[in-house]
């Protein structure tokens, strides 16, 4: 990394007041340490996807000759502490096997290996939570493999720093790819935004990546509180996400070899919330897609349900070292007041049973977006849409999105609809019904007014004609703070119906009339996904 870039940066300020110190400790939150028993439990069961499958998700970018890597980092780190160094050895062990390659002219093992070392190297950054020497080596080692990666790839992969004005003074690390065999003309364009586990390097598959093979160039970028940009010192903020996109799109711009009019973008986990306000601040994106979503305001069900490593992550990016100010400031952590500006097409990919963002949000969500929008919801799926019938048996979720963006940039048109994806694999069609109101936590609902010093006046009469759309919120100003949908009448908090609750009529996930279909003899779908037309 440019380290003279990073202190000009640094010295430059950054996006928030109350910021980690140089080399220093981001400390635990309360979870983490008043649960400790807990989680270290789990992690000594099930490794380190005790609380997410993110080895998954890096085994795919490196394909099916990493498996073996993963497996024994799976098995041998079995404390928090154990998963950086387990990670650490095993990308030596692939950049000494990268070396030996390039050294004996055996150049495709060693870009495989190269690009297989940088994501361990990822891997190995990812528990720690500071900006000290130990993550600095593993993002040194990381770039420097990923760059003798690019050097060697079989297609063009190039170096960028976007420049990324305004009070940041920084720029926006990324990579982009051209497809191989590229010669000429004008590519349409896929910007990516990872999650909260994975670095820009391994959003773009080292064989066969989704994007690249429909024809797509891919910007992986990383963008503020990111990996790399929270090194170089431009921490998460809300206003800092809304210049994301004319900045990547400025720079696009000036590329001859790529179309600024067939942008994209996509993103996964908490690149589905960034994306979302990407797209809010830069009308020229052609589309935005987004799965396994993160679109609860303020995300009160990760950061005080779900495991505490996605809050000590988050705070790091945010720059935050106090607990009590973070929580303060994940009110702004909200689509609401933007997501209302998005007009071109809108698709999210959703587990059904979503445990870190309820389902009742995102269509919350698409009732607000102005443009034609589709939700994909897999059956039974959790946050992670996979090991259930739908997500096997049913399209391939990132595939699904490749090709939806694929369609757009093409001009193909589509009805704002819902997809039901049930357990025999089935896609059932139906108009997209409106979002369930969700009960906001006691501690955020309004203090009801006694009836007896209710005024008396009468409600205002609406004017007969309606009211202008409201001008997108200026990037200067606070973000709006979380407002909570209408309560429900039956008094049911955040998240989706307990299972095995009666399911009162007309009430929870009620869904528009959707012609049903006998299930086959011997089927796997139990009912819970109205049958409908399939494809």
């Amino acid at each position: 990394m440019d380290r003279i870039l990073a202190d000009q940066t640094r010295a430059a300020g950054s996006t928030v007041d109350q910021l980690a110190p140089a080399g220093g400790t981001t400390p635990p939150v309360r979870r983490w340490v008043t649960e400790r028993e807990r989680w270290a439990a789990a992690i000594a069961e099930h490794g380190v996807d005790w609380d997410h499958p993110r080895s998954v998700h890096w085994n795919a970018a490196c394909g099916i000759d990493a498996a073996a890597d993963f497996a024994a980092v799976r098995r041998s780190a079995r404390t928090y502490d154990a998963i950086a160094p387990a990670f650490a050895a095993t990308a030596r062990h692939r950049e000494d096997r990268a070396r030996t390659a390039e050294a004996m002219g055996d150049l495709v093992t060693a870009r495989e290996n190269y690009f297989m070392a940088a994501v361990h190297w990822s891997a190995a950054q990812w528990p720690g939570h500071a900006d000290d020497d130990a993550g600095r080596g593993h993002h040194e080692r990381k770039r420097a493999c990923y760059a003798r990666y690019a050097a060697l790839a079989d297609h063009h992969v190039e170096a960028v720093s976007i420049p990324f004005p305004g009070t940041h003074r920084g720029s926006l690390p990324a990579w982009l790819h051209l497809p191989p065999g590229h010669t000429g003309g004008r590519l349409p364009v896929a910007v990516v935004v990872p999650d909260l586990d994975s670095a820009k390097e391994a959003t773009v598959a080292l064989h066969g990546d989704r994007f690249l093979s429909r024809g797509f160039a891919v910007l992986a970028i990383e963008g503020p509180g990111q990996y790399e940009c929270a090194m170089l010192g431009t921490h998460f903020s809300m206003p800092a996400w809304a210049q994301v996109g004319p900045a990547c799109l400025d720079w696009l711009a000036g590329r001859a070899e790529l179309d600024p009019a067939r942008v994209v973008i996509a993103g996964s986990g908490f690149g589905s919330f960034a994306a979302t306000v990407v797209a809010a601040h830069e009308p020229r994106l052609r589309a935005c897609a987004v799965m396994e979503v993160h679109h609860e305001p303020g995300w009160t069900t990760v950061f005080e349900q779900a495991s505490p490593a996605y809050k000590m992550r988050f705070m790091y990016m945010t720059g935050h070292t106090d607990e009590a100010e973070f929580d303060r400031f994940t009110r702004t952590l909200t689509w609401q007041g933007r997501a209302e500006q998005i007009r071109m097409p809108y698709l999210a990919v959703v587990g059904e049973d979503d445990e870190l963002s309820p389902v009742e949000w995102t269509r919350a969500l698409l009732d607000a977006v102005q443009g034609p929008r589709q939700l994909v919801v897999y059956q039974d799926s959790p946050h992670h849409i996979g090991g259930v019938p739908s997500a096997r048996l049913g399209p391939s979720p990132s595939g699904l999105v490749a090709d939806w963006l694929a369609a757009r940039v093409r001009g193909d048109a589509f009805p704002s609809e819902q997809w039901l994806i049930d357990g025999d694999g089935r896609i059932n069609r139906g108009p997209l019904p409106a979002a369930e109101p969700v009960e906001p936590p006691a501690s955020e609902r309004p203090v009801e007014t006694p009836p007896a010093t209710r005024s008396a006046e009468p409600p205002p009469v609406p004017s007969a004609a309606p009211p202008a759309p409201a001008a997108p919120p200026a990037l200067s100003a606070a973000p709006p703070a979380p407002v909570a949908p209408p309560a429900k009448a039956n008094g049911r908090g955040r998240g989706s119906r307990k299972k095995g609750g009666q399911v009162p009529a007309g009430g929870d996930h009620a869904q528009p009339s959707i012609h049903r279909e006998p299930a086959a003899a011997g089927s796997r779908n139990r009912g819970k996904v109205p049958r409908g037309p399939s494809s």
